[in-house]
């Protein structure tokens, strides 16, 4: 019987997979066979013609683990699911799940468990995070987002589902606190989270804006760009792989701009309007002059004239161009969720690092080790049987109290 955690939310993007790969990588320097799942996922990526969770990837990737993907990720919501099994057109992926995490467990002696959205999500085909945490009988660690009255409000609503499930909540660690109210933070949410939920806080991590930084490549995958200049030159250029770190809306003289671009050594994507050929240039001349911070230019609204797509096309900065005015577009940037993938290596390097000097690790390890009492067979046989049952007869009363036809 391998030792299990699951890794909640208390909401989407709250840090569960950031989490997820320092604790993987302290289990492994400890020298524990670590397996990792994500029971249900939404985003996905296909290999070998199998819907597989971009997490997934990136754990099996970054650690090597053997299991196979598909156990590691049973079940995709795919779009139309929940209509379906709201009709009853399609059955419960709950004994596909159990049944990966068995085979997972097999050769783990702690295995993973990583939660989707916040802690209600699936509950909708009877599958919440909660759910699941208790049909595979694991503990819970809850990952929170940094703040005061929000952070103990969410957490307070996530713990009770859990323990309202039966679940065994193991503590809490506490993400994305901006760095300079760290000190002043930790004692409120402390005293605040004791009394309104008495649970172990493990850790408080620093908020670094890096990790949340779209590449340009990125961008351009998310938003549907169009390539004005293209080329193998133009592809295969290591610019996008870089973060953007600043986004400049040129609406200003070509001057102001220039003394913008050269004035920060942050990363710049230029976006402006493609009727804004004084810009464009600008932002030419300032690409042949060397600057190395420039990582290209976005382009909103129709094709620029010709004289200036020919001027375009001899260049190796990348020049995007997408219908929408300058605003708009330069919101969806801003507002863009970034998903850690297993081409990231600074960024999990970064995040390995966090867990490793701000989590209080020895605690953390002696909870997941300390497990409940496993459940005999016969008496998770009797459960499963049991919850078939009342399947059954929920469908045959149903039935009967549908209203008869005429």
């Amino acid at each position: 019987m391998a030792n299990r955690i699951f890794i909640a939310g208390t909401r989407r993007n709250a840090g569960k997979t950031s989490i997820s790969l320092g604790l993987a990588e302290s289990l492994i320097n400890e020298g524990y066979r670590v397996g990792y799942m994500k029971p249900i996922a939404q985003r996905y990526a296909v290999v070998d013609g199998e819907k597989v969770s971009e997490d997934v990837l990136l754990m099996k990737e970054f650690f090597g683990l053997k299991e196979s993907p598909t156990d590691m990720s049973p079940f995709i919501v795919e779009e139309g699911f929940t209509d379906k099994y709201i009709k009853g057109e399609v059955k419960s992926p709950k004994n596909k799940i159990l049944r990966a995490y068995k085979r997972i467990e097999k050769g783990s002696d702690v295995v993973i468990i990583e939660g989707t959205g916040h802690a209600g999500v699936g509950s909708i085909f009877n599958l919440s995070n909660a759910d699941i945490a208790r049909l595979l009988d694991a503990q819970v660690l809850i990952v929170s987002e940094g703040g005061v009255g929000s952070t103990v409000d969410s957490l307070t609503l996530t713990n009770s589902l859990f323990k309202s499930q039966g679940c065994s909540v193991l503590g809490v660690i506490v993400n994305k606190v901006i760095e300079n109210k760290l000190e002043k933070i930790k004692p409120l949410l402390k005293k605040g989270i004791k009394k309104q939920n008495n649970l172990q806080i493990f850790g408080f991590l620093p908020y670094k804006s890096i990790l949340l930084e779209p590449t340009l490549l990125v961008v351009k995958k998310a938003l549907n760009l169009s390539l004005i200049n293209k080329g193998d030159e133009i592809i295969s250029s290591p610019g996008w792989s870089k973060e953007i770190e600043k986004v400049i809306i040129a609406t200003m003289e070509p001057h102001v701009l220039m003394e913008e671009v050269t004035g920060t050594n942050d990363n710049v994507l230029i976006v402006t309007s493609s009727d804004r050929s004084d810009a464009i240039l600008a932002a030419l001349t300032l690409y042949h002059s060397g600057v190395p911070n420039l990582l290209g230019v976005l382009l909103t609204g129709s094709k620029p004239p010709d004289s200036i797509v020919k001027v375009i096309e001899e260049t190796n900065l990348p020049i995007m161009i997408v219908d929408g005015n300058v605003y708009s577009i330069a919101y969806l940037i801003h507002d863009l969720t970034v998903k850690i993938t297993q081409k990231d290596e600074m960024k999990i390097n970064i995040l390995t690092g966090l867990f490793d000097n701000y989590i209080d690790k020895e605690p953390l390890l002696e909870g997941i080790f300390t497990q409940l009492e496993e459940k005999p067979d016969w008496l998770v046989k009797i459960t499963e049987w049991w919850s078939k049952i009342k399947e059954f007869f929920s469908k045959i009363k149903e039935y009967f109290q549908k209203e008869p036809k005429t």
